[in-house]
């Protein structure tokens, strides 16, 4: 009577799905005359591996699991699925025993109580004949990779610890509402039965009671699991912006980013980006997001609602097209140095896993809408280097200061950056570089002529000058008075409390146009070192001649110096400007006007190349600031070609060489 019951049961359910393989299943896929519905799944005696009354043999496959992430936050992933009852994965197994492909639709083990043997059911439907091939629909496949994982502990508990802060898995406690977890062992466990009820009449044999749309139900699914911190407010939550693809609509019932939710960037099974269930690799599943094509999505290719896609064509980006599936939101974890988890694993070193996905700059679930410069603007009116609402949650690294001229190797790992800086420095300092000889590493830059330089080096609040990247300029140990400019030498914002204000990496990089169209930061830009704002070159003009003092007060000078500096305020440059010789910039400027360990930005002629522009540029010997902070130009000894052994030297701020700011 129970197995008549259960037999009753189950087959109401199931006689109008496709998962009624008998002859009157309403699916494409089904037998040509046997009527029987339960029995391509269960037997009421002599049952196979596994559960409940199962009636097929199990694939031998090895269904291996593999996942960088879920490795690195100790995860518990199985080595293959389970082979016998009562293993972790056994259950999901027996589904794929039929989709992932191996084995013949109609290959049961007993019918109507007599052994089948070699005979197969006869099937029509299937593109291969007797078996789901791709192309068929359920069709999976063995690589697991491309799925959501099955046969895995379901552990909301785990979390990885940076030095500061932390990332758990994002998961509910149990109970969960519609999600069925398994034990095992003693704990929760995930099978492709936690979220398809095979008897149920749901689309897609769902768990999830059917919401307003398809798209709202698998929402729904996924939120039963899955707690993203900061989702509620993300605008790829919220956003109205409308697909034009047709098919986003048939498909999901839902044609906006609000409607999607979690389906815009995500897909349960068959994702071409890994790791994550991206629906493309990573960038183009930003640009593209659930349509058929970029150019019917709302999103962030081109003709999207906000197109970076056409500013990462530009010829100086971010690599974002240029490597993909080795982001993960923990590589920050391993920088120069630091052994990978797992072994052979990716991390942040430019040597062999150099990237800059999209989502190494932004957290997508916790990004809200706003930058640090207001609509129209360049620069911010109220300048600070707090990470912005676009930056919020992502992972960074804080260094351990070292003496000025020493390059930092040592640092501070944090979940959430708290300022923008922090997330450059992933990538652009020894963490990423690696050794970095008096700042200049071993990685050409083809494209803008150089080898990379380390910028914690640079921004070092240890050397006698930098821009006020990390702390105020009146913060910074390293230099001494007066640290800042005079507010009648900067312009408008910076001209307000200078030397008690920071700036933003961002405030100097990002696109062409930020305030008339190009969607902010530094993606990409047609200016060498995605220079911005009204001038966009340095240390050379379109034409490729070096700025020199000549070029300070002309309009028609590009100087990228001159979109925050009035460089007609400082006294030696109007002077060289009358009395000549005619210094470049660079003469006496680093060409990474950084930092530098000299006071104003000043380098040596024995600095290395590219701060020594051309490696021949620079010109002084020695350099100090005039305490007054005005500019004596009474004993300027300064030669444009020295006299045969003696040192070219700059005394304009001071005649006493023995002060000479030094270079470590």
């Amino acid at each position: 009577m129970i197995i008549a019951v259960f037999i009753l049961s189950a087959s109401a359910k199931i006689a109008n799905t496709k998962h009624n393989l008998s002859s009157s299943g309403v699916g494409t896929i089904k037998a040509t005359s046997e009527t029987e519905i339960c029995a391509f799944c269960h037997i009421p005696h002599d049952t196979r591996a596994g559960k409940p009354l199962w009636n097929r043999e199990t694939p031998a496959t090895d269904y291996m699991y593999k996942s960088e992430y879920m490795s690195r936050t100790n995860y518990a992933t199985p080595n293959t699925l389970g082979m016998t009852k009562d293993e972790p994965g056994i259950i999901s197994r027996q589904c794929l025993s039929c989709h992932d492909g191996t084995i013949a639709i109609g290959n049961i083990y007993m019918l109507r109580g007599s052994l089948l043997g070699d005979k197969v059911i006869d099937m029509m439907g299937l593109q291969s004949g007797d078996t789901l091939s791709l192309g068929d629909m359920g069709y999976l496949g063995t690589d697991l990779s491309v799925h959501h994982p099955v046969g895995v502990e379901y552990n909301p508990n785990n979390i990885k610890f940076f030095d500061v802060g932390s990332k758990s898995i994002e998961l509910q406690q149990p109970p969960l509402r519609d999600v069925k977890l398994y034990k095992y062992f003693g704990e929760d466990y995930i099978e492709c039965s936690s979220c398809h009820d095979p008897h149920s009449e749901n689309r897609k044999f769902l768990r999830v009671p059917t919401k307003s749309s398809y798209a709202q139900t698998i929402q729904t699914l996924c939120t039963n699991c899955h707690d993203k911190d900061g989702w509620s407010d993300s605008p790829h939550r919220n956003a109205q912006n409308i697909y034009t693809d047709p098919e986003v609509l048939r498909k999901y019932e839902a044609n906006n980013v609000a409607g999607l939710g979690c389906i815009n960037c995500h897909t349960p099974h068959n994702g071409n980006g890994k790791p994550s269930l991206l629906r493309q690799v990573e960038q183009k599943t930003c640009f593209q997001g659930a349509s058929s094509s970029i150019s019917t999505a709302p999103c962030h290719g081109m003709g999207g609602a906000k197109d970076v896609e056409s500013i990462l064509m530009r010829k100086y980006s971010h690599p974002v097209k240029d490597i993909d599936g080795v982001h993960s939101n923990l590589d920050s974890l391993y920088g120069t140095g630091v052994p990978r988890e797992p072994v052979g694993s990716h991390g942040v070193s430019w040597d062999d896993s150099k990237h800059a996905e999209c989502m190494d700059c932004h957290n997508q679930h916790k990004a809200t809408p706003g930058t640090h410069t207001p609509v129209g603007q360049w620069y911010p009116n109220n300048p600070t280097n707090r990470v912005s609402n676009v930056l919020k949650g992502v992972a960074g690294v804080e260094p351990i200061w070292t003496p000025r001229g020493v390059q930092p190797t040592t640092f501070t790992t944090l979940a959430s950056s708290e300022k923008e800086y922090q997330i450059c420095l992933k990538c652009h300092s020894y963490w990423g570089l690696g050794r970095a000889e008096n700042g200049v590493s071993s990685h050409y830059l083809a494209k803008e002529g150089i080898y990379a330089t380390d910028q914690a080096f640079e921004f070092n609040p240890n050397n006698r000058s930098a821009h006020p990247v990390v702390m105020p300029l009146n913060d910074m140990p390293g230099s001494y008075s007066p640290k800042s400019l005079r507010s009648d030498q900067l312009l408008p914002p910076w001209n307000m409390n200078p030397g008690n204000q920071t700036m933003y990496c961002s405030d100097c990089h990002g696109a062409d146009n930020e305030n008339s169209g190009d969607i902010k930061g530094p993606h990409g830009s047609n200016h060498k070192f995605m220079l911005k704002g009204v001038n966009k070159f340095w240390p050379a003009g379109p034409d490729g001649r070096v700025f020199d003092v000549r070029d300070i007060d002309n309009a028609s000078a590009q100087i990228f110096c001159k979109n925050c500096h009035d460089l007609t305020k400082v006294q030696v440059h109007q002077f060289k400007k009358k009395n000549g010789p005619f210094l470049s910039c660079v003469n006496c400027h680093v060409a990474v006007p950084h930092g530098s360990p000299v006071s104003r930005l000043i380098g040596y002629r024995t600095f290395p190349e590219p701060y020594n522009y051309q490696g021949n540029s620079l010109g002084l010997t020695g350099f100090r600031k005039n305490p007054s902070g005005m500019i004596d130009i009474r004993d300027n000894a300064y030669e444009a070609e020295p006299e045969p052994g003696k040192d070219r030297t700059c005394n304009c701020h001071t005649t006493d060489a023995g002060f000479y700011d030094s270079y470590p």
